[in-house]
């Protein structure tokens, strides 16, 4: 009984989502960001606002310019951006440190 119970909280089964933050890009110079709180589901991508809707347990999808795009958790500290409509854009934003990250103010709210 006390294995089973320890087990269930070592985190193998935890279904909480990561805490919102910031995200960069960081082969570009400057570093591209994006900001995502995935308890609200809204992610905030070149000065636009975005609403996610999720299809699988960290994975989301949002549409942008006709453009559907998916935005998978990797890790709490990763996502991957892809665009499924063409098969040239990947890419993988790393976790901006809570001292250094911002929220960003939306100049759009896409719909």
């Amino acid at each position: 009984m006390f294995f089973s119970v320890s087990f269930f909280n070592c985190g193998l089964f935890y279904k909480g989502v990561p805490k919102a933050g910031e995200f960069c890009y960081v082969l570009t110079k400057p570093p591209e960001c994006l900001y995502v709180d995935f308890e609200s589901k809204k992610l905030i991508w070149n000065g636009v606002e975005y609403t996610l809707e999720e299809k699988l347990r960290m994975d989301y999808f949002f549409k942008s310019n006709g453009e559907l795009y998916e935005l998978t958790v990797s890790t709490v500290n990763r996502v991957d951006l892809k665009n499924l409509t063409t098969a040239n854009f990947n890419q993988f934003y790393m976790r901006k440190k809570e001292k250094f990250s911002e929220i960003p103010v939306p100049s759009i709210k896409h719909e």
